[in-house]
C-alpha cells in the first residue's frame, strides 16, 4: 500500500474539487492501472492537502511523479525529488513545521503574497 500526498494551493468550489478528485482516480485506475483504496481531503490555510491512498507498492521516484502528475504543489514536488536523491527516508511531507535555529534578525512580508520571510545576520 502506497500513501499519495498532495498539496494544491487554492480552496477550490465543491463541485470542482469533487470532479478534480474523480479525475485524479480515474487517471490513477484507468492510465497506470493502480488500484485507489481511498480518498481524503483536508482543507488547510491556502488551500487542501488531498491523500489517495493506493494497494501497490510504490518507489519513492514513482510516488512523487504520480504526486506530480496528480496536480501537487511544483515546489514542493522538486524539493522531495531533492530529498529522494540525499537518501532521506521521511522525504514526503505535507504538515511540517519550520523550526529556526537562530533568532532572524528581522523579519519582512512578501509584498505579493503575504508570506514571512526571516532575515538572517551573516
Amino acid at each position: 500500500m502506497t500513501l499519495l500526498k498532495i498539496d494544491v494551493d487554492m480552496h477550490p468550489p465543491k463541485l470542482w474539487l469533487q470532479q478534480w478528485l474523480d479525475s485524479r482516480v480515474f487517471l490513477l485506475e484507468e492510465l497506470f492501472k493502480l488500484t485507489v483504496l481511498d480518498t481524503k481531503v483536508f482543507k488547510t490555510k491556502r488551500g487542501i492537502h488531498v491523500y489517495i491512498n493506493v494497494a501497490q507498492k510504490l518507489s519513492d521516484e514513482d510516488v512523487n511523479r504520480l504526486q506530480f502528475i496528480c496536480g501537487d504543489d511544483p515546489v514542493r514536488v522538486k524539493i522531495n525529488q531533492m530529498r529522494i536523491e540525499r537518501g532521506i527516508k521521511r522525504w514526503n511531507k505535507l504538515f511540517c513545521k519550520t523550526y529556526y535555529r537562530r533568532k532572524p534578525k528581522q523579519v519582512i512580508s512578501c509584498e505579493v503574497c503575504g508570506n514571512k520571510i526571516p532575515i538572517f545576520q551573516a
